[in-house]
């Protein structure tokens, strides 16, 4: 497939106004998932749609986001990919981009934000390098709204085929007596020490007491 990058442009030659209007329902509805219209699921919503349009009708879609912060909502709420199901897997590489692709040709197209032409909306710029602390990120979204697919890049590519790990068996752990992976071993992970992110209500204040 073609390695060439391409700019966002608007072959629907739609103003960025007009896309805003063509996908208000995804910023609504967006709002209501996210919890908030971040700048980020703004971006997102955008990104997704560009990758939808140049890829075309598919009957099988899978996506690759390459950040855990906001841009998955976007995919999950204009796509049937999601954490869940396993269409959608989540990189942590802190990067704004993502690849929606076909599942069965593997040809895609990894869309992202442009630097470059971010320098034409100074907050986005310094928004997305983090250059300063800014305070109302509804401003940020309302420009990202402002710029829409100008400050995008896209190309096609081929996807490399991903093979989901097997389950593995099913054991209780021999402390807490819950069902895990036998992978772990005997212990699951909040036994063995290794994970961790509760403890029960009142243990602290009991030992404590002791």
């Amino acid at each position: 497939m073609s390695g060439l990058i391409c700019r966002g442009s608007d072959s629907r030659g739609e103003a960025a106004g007009d896309a805003v209007s063509r996908l208000q329902r995804y910023f609504d509805e967006g709002a209501r998932f996210h919890g908030m219209l971040s700048p980020g699921l703004v971006l997102g919503i955008f990104m997704v749609d560009l990758a939808q349009e140049i890829l075309g009708p598919r009957e099988f879609v899978d996506a690759v986001v390459e950040t855990k912060a906001c841009l998955p909502d976007a995919v999950q709420l204009m796509t049937s990919c999601s954490y869940g199901n396993g269409w959608m897997r989540v990189k942590d590489w802190g990067k704004l981009a993502l690849t929606l692709y076909d599942k069965r040709s593997l040809e895609g197209v990894r869309v992202c934000l442009d630097l470059a032409r971010t320098r034409n909306y100074p907050l986005i710029e310094q928004w997305a390098m983090r250059l300063r602390d800014i305070g109302c990120k509804e401003e940020v979204a309302r420009e990202i709204m402002r710029a829409g697919r100008d400050i995008l890049s896209w190309r096609k590519v081929e996807v490399a085929r991903y093979r989901r790990p097997k389950n593995a068996p099913v054991v209780p752990c021999s402390s807490c007596g819950e069902a895990h992976p036998s992978s772990d071993g005997s212990l699951c992970q909040r036994c063995n020490g290794r994970e961790d992110y509760y403890r029960p209500a009142g243990v602290a204040a009991i030992q404590s007491s002791i």
